[in-house]
């Protein structure tokens, strides 16, 4: 229950002020609050630097100092990294904001930017989620909560920003204080072995880029194609994007279960596994959207979109794809050292989706562009066990496929890291 409250709440707690908002400031104040949002999560995607795909497995097997000074180190780079790109962000929805509500813009960019600074990769990695409930769930909505009862009765609208920047704020250090981070934590590490941090992270941060741009961009394109193509593919698309977030849950577990292992051979073991478990589940969230989504959209907007058979069955498929590849990207190709092929598949996936979604909008509509998406997403998985193959094939060719106890001589340095007082990932990784 604990790993399925931690994306349950981390999609809706910030929707639980909206209808308080629209209800006394109006649509303008919704559309500058949206406008924020949208600049400051594309700002910390950069500003997140990765962590969360490469990081929870390299902590999982960490001694507890060790994890602190890991996370006392991605706070400094993320700090290094997110001066200027939330810097901009701010700027640019300065720019960007309605008219009188350009500080409210600001504050809810520069707060989903700043969210990206929060321990929850660590706690993930450790399976510990509910110290991820602890530390930065539970307290955001909390106060988004307590923000929509202060408009509702009347107050400012500026509480709703304020309130998301307390949280952002908050967050890290309720997680620096929970992993015991020390003060030489956050110094040990000089520029130049800092900038090697930041380089090493690049595959990961490829890869959260590119994927964040053919998923967020698919409404968009979807319009260009056609715009009698936007109401069908945006409200489907919602609607996956909501069932992502509990599917996320098992990939929770699976990062930490996966990761804490010290034994190479059992480790990848394990990674392989959780992905064919994950392509099982998936298989069955596939089956119950195709069968719901139609009934389900009537509900949610109020039947003022409807969801073909055909649609919503595409849509199911490319439900059961994308639960696949959380886990034969987050878990298994992380586990084989494969990070650059997670950022390579998320390059496919854009260049492929992004005209098949426009085109399939030309042709078919609604329903073309959701063909457009699976391919998209199929391209990724392809992509993605092709790489894991080809590396379980060299490992087992040159006869340095770990078994049992004995140890990869390519596996990351900080598999040997478990040891109290060992420095993670001296050789390859400089945190």
């Amino acid at each position: 229950m604990s790993y399925l409250a931690v994306p349950v709440l981390n999609a809706v707690s910030p929707l639980l002020a909206l209808p308080a908002i629209t209800a006394s400031f109006g649509s303008t104040a919704w559309a500058a609050i949206a406008v924020g949002q949208s600049l400051g999560a594309t700002a910390g995607v950069i500003v997140e630097l990765g962590w969360g795909l490469s990081g929870s497995q390299r902590v999982a097997r960490m001694s507890e100092r060790n994890r602190a000074r890991a996370f006392g180190v991605s706070l400094v780079a993320k700090a290094v990294v997110g001066v200027p790109v939330i810097g901009s962000a701010v700027v640019l929805s300065a720019l960007l904001a309605p008219t009188g509500y350009r500080a409210v813009t600001v504050g809810v960019a520069a707060a989903a930017a700043i969210a990206m600074f929060s321990g929850g990769w660590v706690f993930i990695g450790i399976l510990r989620p509910r110290l991820f409930l602890y530390t930065e769930v539970l307290p955001r909505a909390m106060l988004v909560t307590t923000s929509a009862v202060t408009i509702h009765l009347g107050g400012a609208l500026w509480t709703y920003p304020g309130a998301l920047l307390l949280a952002a704020v908050s967050a890290p250090v309720t997680g620096a204080l929970v992993l015991r981070v020390r003060f030489q934590d956050l110094l040990s590490l000089g520029p130049r072995r800092l900038a090697r941090v930041i380089g090493f992270q690049r595959a990961a941060l490829t890869s959260s880029v590119l994927s964040s741009v053919y998923i967020s961009l698919g409404t968009t394109i979807a319009t260009l194609g056609s715009v009698n193509a936007t109401l069908l593919f945006a409200s489907v698309d919602r609607l996956q994007r909501m069932l992502q977030q509990v599917m996320r849950s098992q990939n929770y577990f699976f990062k930490g279960w996966v990761g804490r292992e010290v034994d190479v051979g059992i480790r990848i073991r394990r990674a392989v596994r959780a992905s064919i478990v994950c392509a099982g589940i998936g298989l069955g969230f596939g089956l119950v959207f195709a069968l719901a989504a139609p009934a389900v959209a009537d509900v949610v907007f109020s039947r003022t979109v409807q969801v073909p058979p055909l649609a919503a069955a595409i849509a199911g498929l490319s439900v059961a794809v994308i639960c696949t590849t959380m886990s034969t990207g987050a878990v298994l190709l992380v586990t084989l050292g494969r990070v650059a092929a997670v950022a390579t598949s998320a390059a496919v996936g854009a260049v492929v989706g992004l005209p098949a979604i426009f085109f399939g909008a030309m042709l078919f509509g609604g329903t073309g562009a959701l063909g457009g998406q699976l391919l998209a997403e199929g391209s990724v998985l392809i992509v993605q066990v092709v790489a894991a193959r080809r590396r379980l094939r060299q490992l087992r060719e040159s006869g340095r496929r770990p078994v049992g106890g004995r140890t990869d001589p390519n596996a990351p340095a900080d598999a040997k890291a478990s040891a109290p007082g060992a420095v993670p990932g001296r050789a390859t990784d400089p945190v």
